[in-house]
């Protein structure tokens, strides 16, 4: 762990000082003067200065530890700019991209192979607070039965509606109320793996940072952009405003049984006739009941998926997987399928 750590003032803490930047730096430079004096080859200098930037990390051994409760209070979600990370895996895919961390907690499990040693030598150059702690306290911290001997807070990835939508043809995958994070972080991983823009969750919907969401997306949350807690207001204004198409998933008419609107029916196709090449948000319903009347009022085409006699639906992710593909396969499986959206450079238009 570093000397110092980033602040909201661009400011550093060192000791339990407050310091800027500029004086920090020369902190740093008188530091390494007066190790010139004592330590002339270059090689015992920096030996030494790696030696104090890695023994920050603090030695934790209760439980009432303020850091170990903070570490608790973030994994039960009580403070919403936060999430809780756990395993060597997951941590490996918020370095990777680029997560910022606040703190890390490990104990000498951590150390028991070759991966988990890899990983504790990498975050030692993470600007965040550590702690080594009793394998005990760690399985007190952990959300798994069996813990890998990691734990790690970090700021929560946040995306503006507009970012989601930042791409030349976008394909939003939109997830409307759903209440299972095991549901929502599988969407998002197969969101990513086709290529699609980003995806958009409205109010109600489960946190697709919930720590089984974060699992269940093998890192994907980290790395594609996901608006989250959207009012559908905001979502079908912008969407209008991009012009972008909003298809809806349902069941066929025979499989709901009930009269309905013949406009409706009448924009509804399989899923391997509907357009998938322009640009849509493509949404999901909550398991149970479907897509929100409020995103069905509003959407331009619905698509159903064929399935055997006696089949009532399948799990939302497994439709997720097939509609995406089949975007990805309308639109010649060309990954990235976004590309940046760009203004537009004459003046005259």
């Amino acid at each position: 762990m570093k000397l110092w750590r980033k602040r909201k003032t661009r400011g550093a803490k060192f000791c339990g000082a407050n310091f800027d930047k500029a004086h920090l730096q020369l902190f740093l430079l008188l530091f390494d003067s007066f190790i010139k004096t004592c330590f002339a080859p270059t090689c015992q200098r920096q030996t030494l200065m790696l030696y104090c930037l890695t023994m920050l990390v603090e030695k934790i051994t209760s439980k009432q530890n303020p850091l170990i409760k903070r570490f608790r209070r973030v994994r039960s979600g009580d403070e919403h700019h936060l999430i809780f990370i756990e395993g060597i895996r997951l941590i490996e895919e918020a370095l990777k991209a680029g997560v910022h961390f606040e703190s890390i907690a490990y104990s000498l499990a951590l150390e028991a192979n070759e991966r988990g040693a890899q990983l504790q030598d990498d975050l030692l150059h993470v600007p965040c607070r550590g702690a080594l702690v009793p394998q005990q306290i760690l399985d007190a911290i952990a959300d798994t039965e069996t813990p890998q001997g990691i734990v790690a807070i970090a700021s929560r990835p946040h995306f503006e509606l507009a970012d989601v939508f930042n791409a030349y043809v976008p394909l939003i995958l939109v997830a409307d109320e759903l209440q299972d994070p095991g549901n929502i972080g599988t969407i998002i991983r197969t969101a990513e793996a086709a290529g699609a823009s980003g995806v958009v969750t409205t109010r109600h919907t489960v946190d697709p940072y919930n720590l089984k969401a974060l699992r269940a997306s093998m890192g994907s949350a980290f790395r594609l952009p996901v608006a989250s807690d959207i009012k559908r207001a905001d979502l079908l204004k912008i969407c209008n405003e991009r012009g972008v198409k909003i298809v809806a998933s349902r069941l066929p008419v025979k499989e709901r049984g009930v009269l309905e609107d013949a406009a409706i029916v009448a924009r509804e196709a399989r899923h391997t006739e509907a357009d998938f090449t322009q640009p849509l948000a493509l949404v999901l319903g909550r398991e149970v009941s479907g897509v929100s009347e409020e995103m069905t009022a509003q959407a331009d085409t619905f698509v159903h998926i064929p399935m055997a006699e006696g089949i009532e639906s399948l799990n939302v992710a497994a439709a997720a997987t097939v509609l995406l593909y089949e975007a990805a396969r309308q639109r010649g499986f060309q990954f990235p399928l976004s590309q940046p959206r760009q203004e537009n450079s004459n003046p005259e238009k």
